[in-house]
């Protein structure tokens, strides 16, 4: 009886295949990443171009007018390699920059034609106008007092602003409005005669004629007093 002998080196043909994938698989990831590397490369290089040209015109123009030195010209290039990462990381940056400046060019557009609008009501409206008046009426003020009249409305500042608020009440700018309101009238009367002594006292029996003399009176009184120092308090004067 014949016995068939397999052969002893077929028993290492699978482990040599097997070494034989792992390293067709390292050599096609070696390649792969290779290829990611190549690619990256590109990239950057694709982002330079506008700055190696822009450094070229520089160096053209630089060459151009004979007015250059070597070492800055390889100091910049140098740079520029040093920082290749640093430009790569900025330039993403810049792109979206660039894309939100597309994206808000027509909202800024429309905001200023808002703008314009609004400027262009306000100005027939003659808003300007009067602030060109009242910048006139400030610049007098201002170059009409020197530095001292200043200093001195700074010191009474509390006065002319109790001043002013005893002159803001109610019963004061309705006296002061029928005072004027009179002197109109008389005016518009047209009478020029003096009265004589008997018609100012026979114009004693009315009692507003009485009691104006009276609040006349009372603010002579106050007009001849002795000043004092400081805000007078509004109870001072006698009515």
């Amino acid at each position: 009886m014949t016995t068939t002998r397999v052969p002893v080196f077929a028993d290492g043909v699978e482990e040599r295949l097997d070494r034989l994938d792992e390293q067709l698989g390292e050599v096609v990831a070696e390649l792969r990443h290779q290829r990611l590397e190549r690619e990256r490369w590109r990239e950057l290089a694709d982002e330079l171009a506008p700055i190696a040209e822009q450094a070229m015109n520089m160096t053209i123009a630089q060459l151009a007018s004979g007015s250059f030195d070597a070492g800055e010209i390889a100091g910049l290039v140098r740079a520029v390699l040093q920082d290749a990462a640093a430009i790569q990381a900025w330039i993403g940056p810049l792109r979206s920059l660039a894309a939100m400046a597309d994206e808000a060019g027509p909202l800024a557009t429309s905001a200023v034609s808002s703008l314009n609008a609004r400027l262009q009501l306000l100005d027939e409206r003659g808003y300007f106008a009067f602030a060109r008046q009242v910048a006139g009426v400030l610049d007098t003020i201002v170059t009409s007092f020197s530095h001292e009249d200043v200093k001195l409305l700074g010191d009474n500042i509390v006065l002319i602003l109790e001043t002013v608020k005893e002159m803001t009440q109610p019963e004061v700018m309705g006296l002061l409005g029928r005072t004027a309101l009179s002197i109109r009238q008389v005016q518009a009367s047209g009478t020029t005669s003096v009265p004589s002594t008997f018609a100012l006292l026979g114009q004693m029996r009315d009692p507003d004629v009485r009691r104006g003399l009276a609040r006349l009176l009372a603010t002579l009184r106050t007009l001849g007093a002795q000043p004092v120092s400081g805000p007078a308090s509004p109870e001072s004067p006698n009515p």
